[in-house]
């Protein structure tokens, strides 16, 4: 690799490697596999002639190759295995154990989705994503996404309540 493409590719990586990271890590549960997804993501990425060079784009770019990755993985798997979770500093007990009671009900309510619905919810609400950047990343019409997000939030609702 050169300098210029790596000069080109080091604010990308320090950018986008977190959330990219963030939203394997979200669909396949496993950290470990989430960390391959990306850095092939990021591979796949430099050395295809396509790839854009722009922020907005190059993130569309690489959540969209994050996303198929996610995709081929289950397509081999049968199940997934849970994210092994990370003991965190309990500061307050009792909001600490309202907060995973959440998370366990938010968690048994995605398991009802498909795993387009969870991608869907997972980049317009975790990642704070645009529909229409949604879309791009799924490769979707604007107004299917939309569609899409709106049934997952009913199913949810149903889940929820």
């Amino acid at each position: 690799m050169d300098g210029r493409e790596q000069a080109w590719i080091e604010p990308m990586v320090v950018a986008f490697s977190r959330p990219a990271f963030q939203l394997a890590a979200a669909l396949v549960r496993d950290g470990g596999i989430a960390e391959e997804i990306v850095q092939e993501a990021f591979l796949r990425a430099l050395v295809s002639r396509r790839t854009p060079r722009e922020m907005p784009e190059f993130r569309r770019w690489l959540y969209r190759i994050v996303l198929n990755l996610v995709r081929e993985h289950h397509r081999r798997q049968t199940r997934w295995r849970r994210l092994p979770s990370r003991p965190e500093p309990v500061l307050d007990p009792e909001r600490e154990a309202e907060r995973r009671i959440g998370d366990a009900e938010m968690a048994d309510a995605l398991r009802h989705l498909s795993p387009r619905e969870r991608e869907a919810i997972y980049l317009r609400f975790f990642e704070d994503a645009a529909y229409e950047d949604v879309a791009a990343i799924m490769r979707i019409a604007d107004s299917t996404c939309r569609v899409l997000v709106h049934r997952a939030l009913d199913k949810l609702r149903r889940h929820l309540t």
